[in-house]
C-alpha cells in the first residue's frame, strides 16, 4: 500500500469529497440513488486506503460489517414490503382506506383522517411511497383536488417514517451510531412532538387553506398530542417497531369519534359517492393486530427475556489505520435478536393472516408470487442504494475520514450545529429519498461532530432520524409516486414546490428545539 503524505489540515476537506460527490451527483448530475451510493462508495475506499491508511485487511472487516448491518436493516424493508403487498393484493388495504374515507363527511376530520393518520398508519407498515400511493386516490376520491392531494399525502406521512417499516430507519441509527434504543427512544419521542403537531396542520392548509386550520386546528393539536405521546411511549417501552403504527391508530380512533361527535354541529359537507369494498374492517385490520399484539410480547412482555436470548452475530477483530485511528472489535456483529426482529414477527403475522384467510375465503390464487414481485419493483433500488450507503459509511468511519471530517465541522459551524443537525438530516434524505439511507450516510457525522462539540450524541442522533423523517416524506421520489397517482404526470416539481416549504419550516423549527436542548442537557 503507497499512503500519500499530506499536512493534517487537508484531510478534513478530503474526507469531504465522497460525500459532496454524492450529493452533487444527485442533485447536479441527475445521477439515480444506486449509482451516486456505488461512485461515494467507490471514492470513499480509495481515500480511505491511500490518503488515511486503511489497511486491506480494516477494509475487508468494514465491508463484512457494512454487508452484516444492510441484511439486518434490509430484511425489515423487505419484510413490510412483502406485507403491505399481499395485503394489497388481497383488497385489504383498500377496504381500511374506504372505511375511513366514508366514516365523516367533516372536511377537517376527513382531511387529517386520510392525509395524517392513515398515510402515517401505512406507513408503520410499508414505506417505500406506499402512504402516497395509497392515500391520493382517496384524497381524490372525497373530492379533494389533485396537486393539494399529492402534497398533502406526501408531508402527512412524514412524521410516521422513523418509526415506520416497522422500524427500520430507528434501527439503522441505532446500528451505525451504535447508541442503544432505550437511550435513543426518549430523545426521538420528545422531537417528534412538534412534527407530528405541524404536519397535521399542513395537512390542513394544504387541503383546506387558512379556513382548514382556524376550523380543524384545535383538532390536529389535540389529537396530534395524543399521538406524540403514544408514540413517545410505545418506543420507550421497547416496541419501537410498532410505535408509529400505534401513533396512527390512537390518531385514526380519535379522528373518527371527534369528527362523528362534531358533524352535527359543524354542518354536513358533501361526500363523494364510492363503493365500499365488502371485506369487513376488523378482518382487514387483522395482519396489524397480530402485528402489534407479537411485537409486545417479543419486545416488552412476559416472554421478552427468552426471544432476547436468542441472539445471532459475527466476532470481527479490531483494526488499525497506517496512521494510528484504531476500530474497536465486535463481538456477535449486529447483535440480531432473531425472535424480537421486526421481520421474523412479519413472518408469523403473515402466517397466521394467510391461514386465516383462507379458512374465509379470502385468499387469492397468485398472492405469494405477485407480492414478491411488487418487492422487487419496490425495494430493488433502494436496496442497492443502502447496501453501498452503508459500505461507504463504514469505510469512512473505519479509516477515521468520518472523525477527521467531524473536527472540522466542529471548527467550522461551533455552537449553531444543534440548529443544523435536522436539516443535515433532511439533506440526506432529499437526496437519496429515504430516512434509512440519510442515518446511515450521516449519522456517524453528526454523532462524532456532537462528541467533538460536547454535546449529546443521543439528541443529535434523533435530531439526524427526525430531520430524514421530515425530509423523506417531500422526497422526489414521492413526487413522481403522487403526481401519477393524482393523474399529473410532468406535475412533480409543482408539488414538490408546494410540499417542501413546509417540510423545512418543521426542520428548522426542530433546529431550534434542538439547539435549546442542547444548551439546556449539555452531553
Amino acid at each position: 500500500m503507497v499512503l500519500i503524505g499530506l499536512p493534517p489540515s487537508l484531510l478534513p476537506v478530503l474526507a469531504t469529497v465522497p460525500i459532496v460527490v454524492l450529493l452533487v451527483g444527485l442533485a447536479a448530475l441527475g445521477w439515480s440513488a444506486p449509482r451516486a451510493a456505488l461512485v461515494g462508495f467507490g471514492l470513499a475506499t480509495l481515500l480511505a486506503i491511500f490518503a488515511f491508511g486503511l489497511e486491506p485487511g480494516g477494509a475487508a472487516v468494514a465491508l463484512a460489517k457494512a454487508l452484516l448491518l444492510s441484511l439486518f436493516v434490509l430484511t425489515i424493508v423487505w419484510a413490510a414490503l412483502f406485507l403491505h403487498a399481499v395485503l394489497e393484493r388481497l383488497g385489504a388495504v383498500e377496504a381500511i382506506g374506504a372505511a375511513m374515507a366514508s366514516a365523516t363527511p367533516w372536511e377537517p376530520a376527513r382531511a387529517l383522517l386520510l392525509a395524517w393518520g392513515f398515510s402515517g398508519f401505512v406507513q408503520g407498515f410499508a414505506g417505500a411511497g406506499a402512504p402516497v400511493a395509497s392515500v391520493v386516490p382517496l384524497l381524490r376520491m372525497v373530492g379533494f383536488a389533485p396537486l393539494p392531494s399529492a402534497a398533502a399525502a406526501m408531508v402527512g406521512h412524514s412524521w410516521a417514517i422513523t418509526f415506520g417499516s416497522m422500524g427500520s430507519s430507528y434501527f439503522a441509527i441505532q446500528l451505525v451510531t451504535r447508541i442503544p434504543g432505550d437511550v435513543l427512544a426518549p430523545w426521538l419521542g420528545a422531537l417528534f412532538v412538534l412534527p407530528i403537531i405541524f404536519t397535521g396542520l399542513a395537512v390542513l392548509h394544504i387541503l383546506l387553506g387558512w379556513k382548514g386550520v382556524r376550523s380543524g386546528g384545535v383538532l390536529a393539536v389535540g389529537v396530534g398530542g395524543a399521538m406524540a405521546a403514544t408514540l413517545w411511549i410505545t418506543a420507550a417501552v421497547g416496541a419501537g417497531a410498532v410505535a408509529s403504527v400505534a401513533a396512527a391508530m390512537i390518531g385514526c380512533v380519535g379522528l373518527l369519534l371527534i369528527g362523528r361527535v362534531l358533524r352535527p354541529a359543524m354542518g354536513s359537507d358533501d361526500t363523494a359517492s364510492f363503493s365500499v369494498p365488502e371485506m369487513n374492517i376488523h378482518l382487514a385490520l387483522l395482519p396489524y393486530y397480530l402485528l402489534i399484539a407479537l411485537t409486545f410480547v417479543a419486545q416488552a412482555g412476559p416472554l421478552a427475556p427468552l426471544a432476547r436470548s436468542v441472539v445471532l452475530g459475527v466476532d470481527l477483530p479490531s483494526t488499525t489505520t497506517a496512521l494510528a485511528y484504531g476500530a474497536l472489535a465486535e463481538t456477535t456483529y449486529p447483535r440480531l435478536r432473531v425472535f424480537q426482529h421486526p421481520a421474523a414477527i412479519i413472518a408469523v403475522a403473515i402466517f397466521i393472516t394467510a391461514l386465516w384467510y383462507r379458512a374465509r375465503g379470502q385468499w387469492r390464487a397468485g398472492t405469494l408470487g405477485h407480492s414478491l414481485a411488487a418487492v422487487y419493483q419496490r425495494a430493488g433500488a433502494l436496496s442497492v442504494t443502502v447496501l453501498f450507503m452503508v459500505m461507504m459509511a463504514l469505510i469512512m468511519a473505519d479509516a477515521g475520514m468520518i472523525g477527521s471530517l467531524a473536527l472540522g465541522l466542529r471548527d467550522l459551524v461551533g455552537p449553531t450545529f444543534p440548529f443544523l443537525s435536522p436539516l443535515l438530516g433532511v439533506l440526506g434524505a432529499l437526496m437519496t429519498g429515504s430516512n434509512t439511507s440519510s442515518n446511515v450516510a450521516m449519522g456517524v457525522l453528526q454523532v462524532e461532530t456532537a462528541a467533538a462539540l460536547g454535546l449529546s450524541p443521543a439528541l443529535i442522533a434523533a435530531a439526524q432520524s427526525v430531520g430524514g423523517s421530515i425530509g423523506a416524506g417531500v422526497s422526489p421520489d414521492k413526487a413522481v409516486i403522487g403526481a401519477h397517482m393524482a393523474g399529473l404526470r410532468g406535475s412533480e416539481a409543482a408539488i414538490t414546490r408546494r410540499a417542501l416549504p413546509y417540510a423545512l419550516l418543521i426542520a428548522c423549527m426542530v433546529g431550534l428545539e434542538v439547539l435549546l436542548l442542547a444548551h439546556w442537557f449539555p452531553g
